[in-house]
């Protein structure tokens, strides 16, 4: 690179983290340290132009209008009562194992962050209560943390997931298949999580269990939940919204777009069948409201990662990593894993969107050119970005557990962080050894 792009992408750098450090909106900060950049390598006007016509031009994709469909999909789902009803329902299923609340929490934290696309959002929000379920039913602060961190990872694969469609625009994949390829991944991560719980809680209980033989008492804090009716015509709505949106993907009778519209339209039938008499407007208009903050703060970030990858672009960054990796004789698997490495220290600064967003356009175009399956890789990529948000020392969700729970320290949480990151670990060496389980759903679909 010519040493004048060199420094320009040193202060473009700087700038960024500098502006995250004062707590900026991260599209923000992508925005205006993209336009730096812009203006040291052509002219401030060149940069006005850009910073002008980026909102537009970021933003004007047909595909994008799945993200707001999706968005408002899932906050009625959670309006309505279905969230509620499917969580109530694991509990009681889970309630006989070993960490049932802790199972529990996985659920409607998996549940949450596919509503809401972010895993940040999720903790931030089911921290207090998770935990206080988890604590109450005589199970350890370290559990409740790892449950809560890891549980909100569980979106990103699960569809409706907002991160797979913007990699699929980012990258012009199948966003179809894409929603398809997650499915069985996201089973894949639930299993390890649970076996993970499972066996936490089983040897806990030994160790408490010789603890009360030596001193003759049962632990404290155990509380039996009382029976509650179960909305079971909650449940049953939930999973009919997933098969008119999803289900209709995988038929091949309806686009993503199409699919997304069909269950935003399901979800707003439920939600007015649901509501309560003289409530239906202002729930709706609260809905709505709600939705469209999350549509903007999602297009913001669109927005500022536009301006940041055309500096990238227009630097000659990206042709230059492109061209320095695919011209290195090594193995592709090894060229997998530092590209996958790369992704982790970004957990400290940005987002599981944020992320792929910036990221996934360079990753996608290195690791396609060496063979790999670009709706295969995607899933990856993926899963490994929101890994970057629980892996120490630099999880923001551990973080951001740790400012909403003031029990819980920032080692705390990651102590019980780590098995569920080896869990993580684990699913993805499945996933390199066996692409299959990726792009199976994709390839028998009827989905193009």
């Amino acid at each position: 690179m010519p040493l004048e792009d060199s420094i320009a992408l040193f202060v473009v750098i700087f700038t960024f983290l500098g502006l995250l450090s004062i707590r900026l909106h991260v599209g923000l900060s992508l925005m205006l340290s993209g336009f730096i950049g812009i203006a040291l390598i052509r002219s401030q006007g060149a940069a006005i132009s850009t910073i002008t016509n980026s909102p537009f031009s970021a933003s004007y994709s047909y595909s994008l209008i799945i993200i707001p469909l999706f968005i408002l999909m899932g906050i009625l789902a959670v309006r309505s009562g279905l969230a509620q009803a499917g969580f109530d329902i694991s509990s009681r299923v889970l309630r006989k194992l070993p960490g049932g609340p802790a199972l529990s929490s996985l659920a409607g934290s998996g549940l949450f962050a596919a509503v809401t696309g972010s895993s940040i959002a999720t903790v931030a929000t089911l921290a207090k209560v998770s935990t206080t379920a988890i604590l109450n039913a005589g199970l350890s602060l370290r559990l409740a943390a790892g449950v809560v961190c890891a549980g909100g990872t569980l979106g990103v694969l699960i569809p409706p997931s907002i991160v797979l469609v913007l990699y699929g625009v980012v990258t012009d994949e199948s966003i179809g298949k894409l929603l398809l390829a997650g499915i069985g991944p996201g089973i894949l991560t639930i299993i390890a999580y649970v076996i993970t719980v499972v066996a936490l809680v089983y040897f806990s209980k030994g160790n408490e269990t010789e603890a009360n033989d030596k001193t003759g008492n049962e632990p404290a804090g155990v509380v039996n939940p009382p029976h509650q009716e179960l909305d079971v015509a909650g449940g049953f709505y939930l999973c009919i919204i997933f098969m008119v949106s999803i289900g209709s993907i995988y038929l091949g009778i309806a686009t993503p777009t199409e699919a997304a519209s069909f269950g935003a339209i399901t979800a707003l039938i439920i939600f007015i069948l649901r509501s309560k008499a003289g409530m239906l407007l202002s729930d709706l208009r609260r809905s709505l409201d709600e939705a469209v903050g999350l549509t903007s703060m999602t297009f913001l970030l669109i927005a500022g990662a536009g301006v940041f990858t055309y500096f990238l672009s227009l630097s000659g960054t990206t042709t230059y990593l492109v061209s320095m990796v695919t011209s290195l004789e090594i193995n592709p698997y090894l060229v997998l894993v530092l590209c996958l490495l790369i992704l982790l220290p970004l957990g400290m600064f940005l987002d599981g969107v944020s992320m792929i967003l910036i990221a996934a356009p360079v990753l996608h175009q290195i690791l396609t050119g060496y063979g790999f399956d670009g709706i295969w890789l995607a899933v990856v990529v993926v899963k490994v970005a929101e890994m970057a948000l629980i892996t120490p020392p630099v999880g923001m969700n551990a973080f951001v557990y740790s400012g909403t729970v003031k029990e819980a320290s920032i080692s705390t949480a990651f102590r019980g962080i780590i098995p569920f990151i080896v869990a993580d670990f684990v699913v993805v060496a499945v996933l390199i050894a066996i692409p299959s389980i990726v792009t199976y759903l994709p390839n028998i679909s009827g989905v193009k």
